[in-house]
């Protein structure tokens, strides 16, 4: 009795499964898509989303009205991201640029080699600055986490004054980007490394994958001590 009565509505539920299937394509598809692009790409399964709720209302006989004030929620979303796609927008929760004012990213000095790294590091060691290297990759989803909310954090930007501060870029993942991480044993970014004002890798303190503003603040302040 508790169970419900296989009807229209299964339907609808099935072609939702659908439709979020769709969305793990696109969530695949980030990965090598320009952001813009991706606007466009999530619009797809948000419309198809909007359009099995408003049609299967009518199968839903409890909720019909809750059913169709979804879809039409989910496809005002979708006109959003190609909106925005169109605008010049790059963030799929935030579509309209004039929405998406995120707060200034940190500053980097970009490295390709083992050579230009170990040229930083002597360069910061004879001033007496510590030193962090981020490993980056446009195709990095968890690099571009931290870039957005970590490294845009005030707490972070705050921690990490006086550091000086490197990023290699290993989209092209060229021989000379696999040398380099090889040299620390780094398989894919994100990966982020510390040396002290000494000169000296803090590899205690390496940091693989992304990590809160909070914790990332905490493990900041230990290159210092």
């Amino acid at each position: 009795k508790l169970l419900p009565k296989a009807g229209p509505w299964m339907d609808t539920i099935k072609q939702l499964f659908g439709a979020m299937m769709l969305a793990v394509c696109a969530w695949v598809l980030s990965r090598v898509l320009s952001p813009r692009l991706m606007l466009l790409v999530w619009a797809v399964p948000g419309a198809v989303a909007a359009a099995v709720l408003w049609r299967g209302a009518r199968g839903i006989r409890h909720l019909p009205v809750l059913a169709r004030v979804a879809g039409a929620a989910v496809g005002a979303y979708a006109l959003l991201l190609v909106a925005g796609a169109g605008l010049g927008g790059t963030d799929p929760l935030l579509p309209l640029p004039a929405w998406s004012a995120h707060p200034r990213e940190l500053s980097f000095r970009t490295i390709k080699s083992v050579s230009d790294l170990d040229h930083e590091v002597q360069r910061a060691q004879a001033s007496g600055r510590p030193v962090m290297l981020d490993f980056y990759a446009d195709w990095c989803v968890s690099c571009k986490e931290m870039e957005k909310f970590t490294f845009t954090d005030p707490r972070v930007k705050q921690a990490l004054s006086g550091f000086v501060l490197l990023q290699a870029d290993v989209t092209a993942n060229d021989a000379t980007d696999q040398a380099l991480m090889k040299h620390f044993g780094i398989v894919a970014p994100p990966d982020t490394l510390f040396f002290g004002a000494d000169g000296a890798e803090r590899r205690d303190l390496q940091l693989t994958g992304p990590e809160s503003a909070g914790k990332f603040v905490q493990r900041v302040d230990a290159v210092r001590r």
